[in-house]
């Protein structure tokens, strides 16, 4: 007889709650790792020489390979034939492996010179040396980051079907959202200590990436024991194999197109607002680096605390159209206020 006829583990709400707890907190340093440098661009010109232009196509970099190799999409192959528990680890293992090279890239060691300074550097020359490889190293980050959304996702699917879900997607998207307000209080902080530097930031979120891959060691425990006491019922309701017609059919419904629309502009309104915001700061309105920071760690707090709350709301009154219509007229209304609103006197902010 099948255990799971007395119940299993996700039917304890304490447990099931402390499975998406423990792979979130991935997503969690994964979204402090993604922002350890937007408060410190003006330290970066200083330190790195780099500039605004060389600073916006390294922030690009970290979606470069899930936009144009398609890795997002081979990530969501992996996790369908491997796993949540096979791409969970893999995904903080690319993370890990990114942040390395990025640490590298902006480190001494590697400014110092050596043959693959001197090769970076002997092409497209308005681009430092240093920049080319910390976009690569970005741009593997960004993968393992994006592969690690999905996973969580889809654990939370898993842990959550018949359950509070939306609720449950909400506070993963509150934690995450928890990490973007701590890194833009913590980074400059720790880049000031003692001498400033923007290695130091880098290396300690760095680091925390590996905490990320125990919580994510320990979650799948949890997995596995779920998947025992489901028992022959995980093979019953086993996904259909993934096939290449399956691309054609997602990418011709309409459903899934306006969606993925969606997605596009908010992310294209979203995360260059967030990389620039500390420096739009200090520049319209004469702030310090800190303090700048300080008071655009706010703005994903809104979203920590409101998330759950909306995930709440949809779960018990639906209405998700009208969300979506709410909230893009509510975004648009607080970009067209930084874009028009004079923040000088007599002057127009640019």
């Amino acid at each position: 007889m099948n255990s799971n006829l007395h119940g299993t583990i996700k039917d304890s709400a304490t447990l099931r709650w402390t499975a998406i707890i423990l792979i979130s907190f991935t997503q969690f340093f994964a979204y402090m790792f993604f922002d350890v440098l937007s408060p410190l661009q003006t330290m970066l010109e200083k330190q790195c020489h780099w500039s605004a232009n060389t600073y916006g196509i390294f922030s690009g970099s970290g979606y470069f390979l899930n936009v144009f190799a398609f890795f997002l999409v081979f990530a969501g192959i992996i996790l369908d034939k491997m796993g949540i528990r096979f791409t969970a680890i893999l995904s903080s293992i690319v993370m890990i492996i990114g942040a390395g090279i990025k640490l590298y890239a902006i480190s001494s060691y590697f400014t110092a010179g050596n043959v693959l300074y001197d090769f970076l550097n002997s092409f497209w020359t308005s681009f430092p040396a240093n920049a080319k490889l910390a976009s690569i190293g970005f741009a593997v980050f960004g993968c393992g980051s994006e592969m690690t959304g999905i996973t969580v996702s889809k654990a939370t699917v898993k842990w959550f079907t018949g359950k509070e879900m939306a609720l449950a997607m909400g506070l993963g998207l509150a934690i995450s959202r928890l990490g973007v307000f701590a890194v833009f209080r913590l980074s400059p902080f720790v880049a000031s200590l003692g001498t400033e530097t923007v290695v130091r930031p880098v290396a300690i979120c760095g680091s925390f990436l590996c905490i990320g891959l125990l919580a994510v060691i320990a979650y799948t425990f949890m997995d596995k024991k779920l998947d025992e006491q489901l028992g022959k019922d995980v093979n019953l309701t086993k996904e259909e194999p993934f096939k290449v017609s399956d691309l054609g059919m997602l990418f011709t419904n309409k459903t899934f197109l306006i969606i993925a629309f969606l997605c596009v502009f908010y992310y294209s309104a979203i995360f260059p607002f967030q990389k620039f915001a500390t420096s739009m700061l200090e520049s319209n309105l004469k702030m310090s680096t800190d303090n700048a920071s300080a008071m655009f760690s706010w703005f994903p707090v809104g979203a920590m605390i409101l998330t759950p709350l909306l995930g709440w709301y949809l779960d018990k009154k639906g209405k998700g159209v009208m969300m979506l219509i709410w909230g893009a007229i509510l975004m648009s209304a607080c970009h067209l206020t930084f874009a028009v609103y004079p923040f000088e006197a007599g002057m127009s902010s640019t």
